[in-house]
């Protein structure tokens, strides 16, 4: 019996449920404001192509209702560790962000540049 074929679109749709299931986990209240710190190492030589493909992303992104900050960092002692620091006003928020064609194609590019499993830290305001 053949399994039935599951096209690129379901595989990526089936990756940011996921995703999104596994920051839900993390939080007291999906509704409420989160931050996204994810650190991730390159090959060297592909920083320049890590850094143009999050611009093109990042001006969409910024456009985004939910998105409240986006932003991209080099590591100052080593150049192929970058941290991007993400805030948004509802894990529903980051939901429809990564469900997006531009961050589709931001993580496949992903996907060719980084050396081996990137972290992921969710993050909750702090009490005031």
């Amino acid at each position: 019996m053949n399994s039935p074929k599951i096209e690129k679109q379901d595989e990526v749709q089936d990756d940011v449920s996921a995703i999104v299931a596994s920051f839900a986990a993390e939080l007291d209240d999906p509704a409420k404001p989160l931050s996204l710190l994810v650190r991730f190492q390159v090959s060297d030589g592909t920083q320049d192509r890590v850094e143009e493909a999050f611009a093109a992303a990042g001006r969409e992104t910024h456009k985004e209702s939910g998105a409240i900050a986006y932003h991209l960092n080099r590591e100052a002692r080593d150049a192929t560790r970058f941290v991007v620091y993400e805030r948004w006003r509802s894990l529903g928020d980051l939901e429809a962000h990564l469900r997006t064609p531009y961050i589709a194609t931001l993580r496949a590019e992903l996907d060719r540049l980084i050396v081996g499993v990137p972290e992921f830290h969710v993050l909750r305001p702090a009490a005031r």
